[in-house]
């Protein structure tokens, strides 16, 4: 079909507005962000859909389907984020003809539509409000705590989280989620009170051994202490979390005995590896827990204890001793089994725990002893942990099962072999 030429140049463009009133999505509430397109000069409303967060795939979405159903203009402004990619826009623009043009993030918000704005925020209050006096306070607080998982921009969670704490006024799951996120962002008195509000509030709910909010308002206390190196309060509230959830959903038993060796205090991390070796004498195997443990041997003069501890810890993580050391680690790409063998947990561990070696010679000189004497047993590791990574690129292979099972046996009488157990 032919178009009639157009008199004047028709620009239009995007911009977008949060809501600040809660809309049931699926099981859990949000408050939408509303796109919205507008002619620049008469500010004509073209077309809206709200969604559950800005985001730019959702953007180019609703950009599609309005120049599908409104035809497609001379030019597009949108604003120009700095994480947004630019070559998204221009796909746009190639597969439209349509010039796609980046404005400052203070030109698309100058406002003058505060009418649309009200307009289109309209068309979902009253059946918010709705929803609110029918459901209750309670239930859309929880709601929207929920949506938190689902959105990824930090002030959209927090806007989720403080519009719940004014429905519900100290619910511990939003307290405790706005308390992670001020961690996050390294807020950490925020956090610390923030996660003692939590902690309160959710202590008359607490079940022993049960993962409950308490327990994650806890750990968040421990984790601010910790980084604010607070270290004796980061212990007390550590051993207190031990006590009220001794199933340790957490992971606190991984960290408090390096704490301990941080501060000084010997002794104490000796008796809590001896308690934990009574606690939990079938516990997955922590690689940064084994080194602790092998300083803590050393340190008391149980140098062949402390050879089977290091040995253990580097078999499961096959570069935290090179690290630690400075010397060449395993390339990153061979086979682990979790995270905790991988290179990121190894380079977690030597910024939090490396001082403890950095600052004793003597044990840096042991620990490296023991890794050149381990060194050709662990090449032999590593090079098998590469043909299992080259298994798991293959595994449509029909004899996928038959091979990888293969590998498997043959680690575990490797290992086996030196009197390790995986």
């Amino acid at each position: 079909m032919i178009q009639p030429l157009r008199a004047t140049r028709e620009v239009w463009r995007f911009d977008w507005f949060d809501v600040e009133v809660p809309v049931q999505f699926g099981s859990m509430f949000i408050l939408p962000t509303c796109l919205y397109v507008v002619h620049r000069n008469t500010r004509v409303l073209i077309g809206h859909e709200f969604v559950r967060e800005l985001d730019q795939r959702r953007v180019e979405v609703f950009m599609h389907r309005l120049f599908q159903e409104r035809g497609t203009p001379d030019e597009l402004l949108v604003p120009g984020f700095d994480d947004w990619d630019s070559s998204l826009w221009q796909g746009l623009s190639r597969e439209y003809g349509c010039e796609v043009n980046l404005i400052e993030l203070k030109e698309s918000q100058a406002g003058g539509e505060e009418n649309i704005r009200a307009q289109l925020g309209g068309l979902i209050a009253s059946s918010a409000e709705n929803v609110l006096a029918s459901q209750g306070n309670s239930v859309v607080a929880h709601g929207l705590v929920r949506a938190v998982k689902q959105v990824r921009s930090p002030d959209k969670k927090r806007a989720l989280l403080v519009k719940a704490l004014e429905l519900v006024e100290d619910l511990p799951e939003a307290l405790v989620e706005l308390a992670d996120l001020d961690l996050q962002e390294g807020r950490l008195e925020s956090a610390e009170e923030g996660f003692s509000r939590a902690a309160d509030a959710a202590a008359p709910y607490h079940i022993r051994d049960q993962p409950t909010c308490f327990v994650r308002a806890q750990h968040g206390r421990f984790l601010a202490a910790w980084q604010k190196g607070e270290l004796a309060n980061a212990i007390t509230i550590g051993e207190g979390l031990l006590f009220a959830n001794p199933v340790d959903h957490p992971g606190i038993r991984f960290l408090l005995p390096l704490i301990l060796l941080l501060s000084n205090q010997l002794e104490q991390a000796n008796e809590f590896f001896a308690w934990y070796g009574q606690t939990y004498p079938n516990d997955l195997e922590d690689s940064g827990l084994n080194f602790g443990w092998a300083l803590t041997h050393f340190e008391l003069d149980e140098e062949q204890m402390a050879i089977a501890k290091y040995q253990s810890g580097m078999v499961r993580n096959l570069y935290l001793a090179p690290l630690l050391l400075d010397l060449p680690e395993p390339p990153p790409d061979i086979w682990q089994y979790s995270e905790r063998g991988d290179t990121n947990y190894a380079l977690e561990f030597v910024d939090s725990f490396g001082t403890l070696w950095e600052q004793n010679a003597a044990a840096t000189r042991f620990l490296r002893e023991v890794y050149v004497g381990m060194l050709p047993k662990l090449e032999q590791l590593i090079e098998l942990r590469r043909r299992m990574a080259e298994t798991q690129d293959n595994r449509y292979d029909p004899k996928h099962k038959e091979s990888w099972e293969g590998l498997v046996a043959e680690e575990q009488r490797l290992v086996a072999s030196w009197g390790i157990g995986l």
